[in-house]
Parts: structure tokens; sequence; C-alpha cells
């Protein structure tokens, strides 16, 4: 809830004491999988989508085979859907589906193929996502790179180093954000290179993973690129970076 401080302070508070009190049969209830089985083959594409996003709401297991189906769906929406759904749910036997989804000739069953197989990670996954990486598509290779960094594998680590160097900006500041994430820190030196980079999204991206990473190598290249940066922007994500860096010591 987003209300003002100050506003209607008692019926705010009546309405958490009822939802803590309603919570344990919030709980306990469970969607209709008899019902929802029959909803995801629905004549209506919205129908089935909304049922796949019902379905991903459950702690069931066995959601997991009703939605596997719909990444064949005809509608593009529906697939959509069923790959993230899976993805949430962590889904290791939609790995080998999702891969060939990963396939698709349209960009978007590639993106949320990728996204999807980056959430649920594994050698398969992983090694999906660094074949995407040789994509001529610049929107393939960022998705791939950006689920490589959300997958957290560290045997991913050379590959994304090697994004450093694509001919793409944005595939570039991805790959930085993504070794950010992974706080290896084999990656400090070759984001300390891309500090000097031409363009300010890619050395926004490197200050930051920088500071995500934590190793104080990287104090004397962010405090020598903030005295000589021009973007405003850049100097104020360095700044960050740098505080980051004296929390982590």
């Amino acid at each position: 809830m987003t209300e003002g401080k100050g506003a209607m302070k008692y019926p705010i508070l009546l309405f958490v004491l009822m939802t803590i009190m309603a919570a344990p049969a919030m709980a306990q209830e469970k969607p209709d999988l008899d019902k929802l089985r029959v909803a995801v083959r629905d004549k209506d594409p919205g129908a089935r989508k909304a049922a796949i996003e019902e379905l991903a709401r459950s702690e069931d297991s066995a959601v997991i085979e009703i939605i596997l189906p719909s990444l064949n769906d005809p509608d593009i929406d529906v697939r959509s859907a069923a790959a993230l759904a899976l993805g949430q749910l962590g889904a290791e036997q939609a790995v080998a589906p999702l891969i060939r989804l990963l396939r698709s000739a349209q960009p978007r069953d590639r993106k949320s193929a990728a996204l999807a197989l980056g959430m649920i990670g594994g050698p398969q996954a992983r090694e999906a996502l660094i074949g995407a990486l040789n994509s001529q598509s610049n929107e393939d290779r960022e998705s791939a790179v950006a689920a490589l960094g959300n997958m957290g594998d560290a045997e991913a680590l050379p590959a994304l180093v090697r994004m450093l160097g694509d001919n793409h900006t944005f595939v570039k500041s991805s790959a930085a954000v993504a070794l950010g994430r992974l706080r290896d820190k084999r990656a400090v030196d070759p984001l300390i290179g891309m500090l000097s980079d031409p363009d300010p999204t890619v050395r926004t991206g490197a200050a930051l993973a920088l500071g995500e990473i934590g190793d104080k190598r990287a104090v004397p290249a962010l405090e020598k690129l903030l005295s000589t940066e021009k973007n405003e922007n850049v100097r104020e994500q360095i700044s960050v970076a740098l505080e980051m860096l004296r929390e982590s010591f």
C-alpha cells in the first residue's frame, strides 16, 4: 500500500490485522488443478495465459506437467507465459524444451526461453545460453548474457568476460552487470579495463559491477575515473560503486 503516512491509520491497522488472521486460511487454499488443466486448453488465448499464471503461483510440483505442453502453444503470449512460469517454478524437466524454444524463429520466444533458463540454471541451461552468445542478433546475445548473470554460475565467467568485447554497447554493459552479479574477483581486471570504454553506459555498468564484487583493487581505478569523468550520470554511479566498496572492507 502506498497511501500517505498520516492517512486512515486505524482502517489500515484493521486491514493488516484482518490479513494476518486470514493468512492461515489463505495458505491452505490451493488452485483447482483439474479446472486449470482444462483452462490451459481453452479456445481463448487470454484464458490459457491466465490459467498458466495461476498455476505458476502454486507450490504443487504437479503443475509443471500441466504447463509444459504450453511451450508449443500457437499463441506467442501463451508460450511466453509458460516459459516464465516454468522458470519461476525452477522446473528442471523444462530445460530441454526451453532449449528448443531458444532456437525458435521468433525473437520473443528466444528471449522468454533465455530468461527461464537463467532462472532454472544447471549445466545444460548454462551451455545453451553460452551457445546463444554466438547469435547474430544483438537482442539474443543481450538476453543470454543477462540470463547467465541471473544464473550466478561461476562456470559462465570466461564467456561473460569475452562478451565485454562485443561490438554492441548494450551487450557489453549487460556483460559487465552480469559479471557483477557473479561477484567473482577474477572479473576485476577485465572490468577495470572497461572503465575506459568510450560509451558511458559501459563505463557505468563496469563501475557498478566492481562495486558489487567488492575488491579493493578497483578503488584506485574508480577514483581516477571519477577525477576525469565528464558524464554526470557516470560520476554518480562511480560514487555509488566507491561507497559499496568502502562498505565491503
